[in-house]
């Protein structure tokens, strides 16, 4: 890959190297997962030491610029690229982007290019022309029963291929799950409190009213849904969003002995149960009623949200209805997105991908706790050692909306509890911090501007 860069002997040249690489980022020259050329080369071709080369690289990898992996080279990292065109007079210039500790989002340069390039191309020279027709509309049988296998070797979930829809991700599955249960004359459906705010969203969306149930550091406040009146309950279980509460066995004995006695579904929300880093995962809350629980996941956090690919698992009496629902959107993966997925589970790279991103995403977790720890020790973290963010509850008074504000204006991307959550109880204040999409060398310099901005005065 060659590269222009333009250097003045007069001048260091290192600096130059750097701004010269982190402009071209900036402005789009060089895209989001470009690989550079080895340091030795580069210095070559611009007559520099290597070590000029070297240490360039070095600062824009701990700025988060950069990505270096072995075997790999180094790499630019996505969606740095700011727009060039000048902001409207309406509109309000944004600061650049330096540091994204959004939640939710994974690491998309870990994306397994090369084995899914093989599952495609496979699946592509293996499809039957009829394959590539209207499908069944709950999906490649031959997918279910890999996604069937899959779940219950590694989630310890018990379903029939006829039980399993194969989606376009949770929100697809929230909605066919809210059309039967309307039908079924349901009316209020029980969300944690607080929770992922699409949930509440597609409930209000089918026609049906979302209701606020207490999570405390056993997960859902059980006790409180017999007074909800709630038709069904959705939870995260494993690993809940946003306060990382994994449910006690004997509040998941009780929420179960609920939908028993209530005749209520449970839904189970499993999005993020793959990354656990303290022990092996907990079994799922569908693996102990599966006549009780409906069971959602995607590939979302594990390969990226651009595959828009995900299942439902439904109790064997509402297979049939889930699946004619399903017909009438005919919402899924492409046939060849679902075939090269088979191919993926089936050769174990979905495997091999999961044990390499565990490590990192293990030890970026690791460096933002003790970052956190270190320079802003009032702050309680809290939740299991899982996932891709933590929860951080601040200091009684603290100005949430302040702090992610002024963190914004420095480029310092951070969610508030109460803008980004939906939030009913009067809960403290706190931010929803990621880890999935910034470097584990830049974590240190974007807790420290954390630390500097919480200190201002916002009012």
């Amino acid at each position: 890959m060659d590269l222009h860069i333009v250097l003045d002997r007069n001048h260091p040249l290192r600096a130059q190297v750097e701004r010269e690489l982190r402009d071209g980022i900036r402005l789009g020259r060089l895209r989001g997962g470009s690989r550079l050329p080895p340091t030795r080369l580069l210095a070559r071709e611009l007559g520099v030491s290597r070590g000029v080369v070297v240490e360039a690289y070095a600062q824009l990898v701990a700025e988060g610029y950069l990505l270096a992996r072995t075997r790999e080279g180094t790499r630019v990292a996505e969606g740095l690229a700011q727009d060039p065109r000048p902001a409207r007079p309406d509109q309000t210039p944004q600061p650049r982007v330096r540091y994204d500790l959004r939640a939710g989002i994974p690491d998309l340069s870990l994306f397994p290019r090369r084995a899914w390039h093989t599952a495609t191309a496979r699946a592509l020279r293996e499809l039957p022309d009829a394959a590539l027709s209207y499908g069944p509309p709950a999906g490649m049988r031959r997918l279910r029963e890999a996604v069937g296998a899959y779940l219950g070797r590694v989630r310890a979930v018990l379903a029939d291929p006829d039980q399993i829809l194969i989606t376009c991700g949770s929100s697809d599955a929230l909605g066919l799950l809210w059309r039967t249960f309307r039908e079924h004359g349901a009316q209020r459906i029980a969300i944690e409190d607080p929770s992922w705010p699409r949930i509440a969203e597609t409930i209000r969306q089918a026609g049906m009213t979302p209701v606020p149930i207490p999570v405390d550091e056993h997960g859902l406040v059980v006790s409180a849904l017999a007074a909800s009146q709630a038709d069904a309950a959705v939870v995260s279980p494993a690993h809940q969003y946003p306060t990382g509460a994994v449910m006690h066995p004997s509040r998941r004995a009780e929420l179960i002995a609920w939908a028993r006695r209530s005749g209520g579904l449970i839904v189970e929300d499993d999005y993020d149960a793959e990354y656990r880093y303290d022990g092996p995962p907990i079994a799922s809350l569908q693996s102990m009623a599966p006549d009780r629980v409906a069971y959602i996941g995607t590939c979302s956090k594990t390969l990226a949200p651009g595959m828009r690919l995900g299942w439902l698992i439904v109790p064997d009496r509402l297979a049939s209805e889930q699946v004619e629902q399903h017909a009438i959107t005919y919402a899924q993966p492409s046939a060849l997105t679902q075939a090269g997925f088979v191919i993926l589970l089936e050769r174990g790279d979905l495997d091999r991908h999961l044990r390499r991103t565990r490590r990192i995403y293990r030890a970026r977790r690791a460096t933002l706790v003790a970052a956190l720890a270190q320079a802003m020790p009032a702050w309680q973290v809290r939740g299991a050692s899982a996932g891709l963010h933590v929860m951080a509850w601040l200091p009684p008074g603290s100005d949430e909306a302040g702090i992610v504000a002024a963190a914004r204006a420095r480029g310092l991307l951070v969610d508030g509890l109460h803008r980004e959550c939906a939030v009913h109880a009067a809960s403290p204040p706190g931010l929803v911090l990621g880890y999935g999409a910034i470097a584990e060398p830049a974590i240190g310099a974007a807790i420290r501007d954390l630390a500097e901005v919480s200190q201002l005065p916002y009012l």
